[in-house]
Order: C-alpha cells, then sequence, then structure tokens
C-alpha cells in the first residue's frame, strides 16, 4: 500500500459508512464506489491497521483455511501462486487492492464504533466514534450517514472468547 489510511477524522456525514476494513469492508466498499459513484463513503477500522483477521493473527504458519480463490475479490482476482495462500500473502493482497482501487483514502484507521442511533425523522444514522490519537487520547466525535453497513467479523478483538466447562 503506497498511501497509509486515512489518519484524519472522518467526514461529519457521508452516504454509506462501513465499519471494519478486513475483506468484508473493502468488498464493501468497492461495491458502493463502483456501483453507486455518485454516493459517499467511509469506512471506519478500529485497529491501527486494515485487513481484520489477516492483520491481527500473524503467528507463524497462520493460513485460510479455505483456498485463497473462495476468498480473494470478483474484481481483483487472486494471481499468487498458492491457492492455500498464508496470512502475509492475504494481508499484502488486501493492501494493493485498497491501494490499486483507492479505497485505502476512505479508511480511517484507529477509529471505533461505540454507538449507533437511527432517526426516522431525519432518515440518518448517528455514529459516535473514538479516535486513538498520538500518545494514547481518545478523542469523541459524530458521523450521520443514510446507509451504515457492519463488516465487523465475529472475533471480539478486546477479549477473546473464554469458554467456562463445569467440572475439574
Amino acid at each position: 500500500m503506497t498511501s497509509p489510511p486515512h489518519p484524519a477524522s472522518p467526514p461529519g456525514h457521508v452516504d454509506v459508512l462501513i465499519v471494519g476494513a478486513g475483506i468484508s469492508g473493502i468488498d464493501a466498499a468497492y461495491r458502493v464506489q463502483s456501483q453507486c459513484p455518485d454516493r459517499s463513503y467511509a469506512v471506519l477500522e478500529a485497529r491501527e491497521s486494515l485487513g481484520g483477521t489477516w492483520d491481527l493473527f500473524r503467528y507463524p504458519g497462520v493460513r485460510a483455511d479455505s483456498d485463497i480463490y473462495t476468498l480473494s475479490f470478483p474484481f481483483q482476482p487472486w494471481t499468487g501462486e498458492n491457492s492455500m495462500a498464508d496470512g502475509e500473502e492475504i494481508l499484502d493482497y488486501l493492501r494493493r487492492t485498497v491501494d490499486r482501487f483507492g479505497i485505502d483514502r476512505h479508511i480511517h484507521c484507529s477509529t471505533k464504533v461505540v454507538a449507533a442511533n437511527w432517526s426516522g425523522e431525519t432518515a440518518r444514522w448517528t455514529v459516535t466514534v473514538e479516535q486513538r490519537g498520538g500518545e494514547g487520547g481518545l478523542r469523541r466525535s459524530t458521523v450521520t450517514c443514510s446507509f451504515l453497513c457492519l463488516c465487523t467479523g465475529y472475533y471480539d478483538y478486546e477479549r477473546g472468547h473464554d469458554p467456562q466447562f463445569a467440572g475439574p
């Protein structure tokens, strides 16, 4: 990726607000800009970098549990040699994709959604976000949108699942 995800605060209003910059969020962003080019959008990512699962899990040997052709985008087909790609290859593929299609200019990392409220009167969502800045400070702001698209996946990045089993 030649340019880093957008560091500035997200815009005050966008037509479509996408939460999550992993595979689903990147795909949603591409669909908005290619199929609805007259609509504005932003992608919010709570983590410091895009990639979702593939940015989070960096342990040796991490790879997809299905072929990359199943996970890859139809608008940016996988051209790598390995059909069972490792995590770093997938993350690199995601970075190249957002760079190639200009999606990176719409991604706001270190921006966590903490609340979303719908107003029937204005037909808009008001989304409260916390953005981490330098030295760990938090800045809270709001973004409004007409359509809210949640692409957050199913991992709890702050607290992993810890099942409790009865017995010794």
